[in-house]
């Protein structure tokens, strides 16, 4: 999903706040992957550069903002860890989200340009499950979740 279609997206599903989107320019994203050694994904990259620093009340409290990414890698690790899991996080692995600290979401990153999403959540007996067929699904469906959400509210 491109920037801009994103960013339409999410104001026609009314999900901004008083403070605008807020996304991450391209010279970020680029210093990210070196200093992480790592290519993200062209999906994932479009989500980065439309809402990455600030997604209005589309994650809300989800730890996956920009600033938090880096983070995000070890505490994913040390959180399955802290549980005696045995599951180990495959080493193409990029946390993109940790959620109210039991609930970790990932994508490898040699699954190509729309990667499946993956989760693992503490509690789990199943380990690792396939989420999302792809970034973008998982993306989508989100806003629709969290659309629903706000007409409730």
């Amino acid at each position: 999903m491109r920037r801009e279609h994103l960013l339409k997206l999410l104001q026609e599903k009314e999900l901004y706040t008083d403070r605008p989107f807020d996304g991450c320019s391209e010279a970020e994203i680029k210093l990210l992957e070196q200093e992480m050694g790592v290519r993200l994904p062209e999906s994932y990259r479009h989500y980065l550069l439309a809402v990455g620093h600030y997604s209005g009340r589309l994650f809300q409290g989800t730890d996956m903002q920009f600033s938090q990414l880096k983070e995000l890698q070890d505490e994913a690790n040390e959180l399955l860890r802290e549980n005696n899991n045995p599951v180990v996080l495959p080493a193409s692995a990029f946390v993109f989200s940790i959620h109210q600290g039991y609930e970790i979401r990932f994508f490898n990153l040699d699954e190509g340009d729309n990667p499946p999403v993956m989760e693992w959540y503490e509690g789990s007996m199943k380990g690792i499950i396939k989420l999302y067929d792809s970034f973008e699904e998982f993306l989508a469906d989100s806003i629709y979740q969290h659309s629903v959400i706000k007409w409730l509210d």
